[in-house]
């Protein structure tokens, strides 16, 4: 058995360079390994390599990017929030919502095995549903078939 580390793959941005810079700057601020590209030879190359865990780009982009590889990818502009700038109502300015685009890519950076699904999916799965009857056409069927009734004893494949 070989010990190996396993680092995080990096994350790819695809955006102008201005802003994919100023991504890349924020994402190592919070020491994640990103690289930035702004042509889509650069994003092809990058995405053919397997360097990369997800990307981010804006919506025009995100087909082009999983055309290449199907890869997570983060839309950018969802991050950003018009409000109201000054007393008028025709001006407005857009701000960036950083906290909750770092939680979204701290979610991402988690290896698939650690990230928690919240509880109460597995509830509303499972839990609280009655068990479905069977039908009458069915129950039918068995008893003509001599099959037993119940389910009982009887293990799902899935289990």
């Amino acid at each position: 058995m070989s010990t190996e580390i396993i680092r995080p793959k990096r994350i790819l941005v695809f955006l102008p360079e201005a802003a994919a810079n100023a991504i890349v700057a924020k994402l190592a601020a919070h020491g994640h390994e990103a690289v930035a590209v702004s042509t889509f030879p650069e994003a092809f190359t990058a995405l053919r390599s397997d360097n990369y865990s997800f990307a981010i780009t804006t919506r025009p982009d995100i087909d082009l990017l999983r055309n290449i590889r199907s890869i997570p990818v983060i839309n950018l502009e969802i991050f950003f929030h018009t409000e109201p700038a000054g007393d008028g109502p025709l001006i407005t300015s857009k701000r960036f919502d950083s906290s909750a685009f770092m939680k979204r890519i701290e979610f991402l950076v988690q290896p698939l095995a650690t990230r928690v699904e919240p509880a109460r999916v597995e509830q509303a799965k499972h839990e609280g549903m009655p068990e479905r009857r069977t039908p009458r056409w069915w129950m039918a069927v068995k008893v003509i078939l001599g099959l037993p009734r119940r389910r009982e004893g009887l293990k799902h494949v899935r289990s």
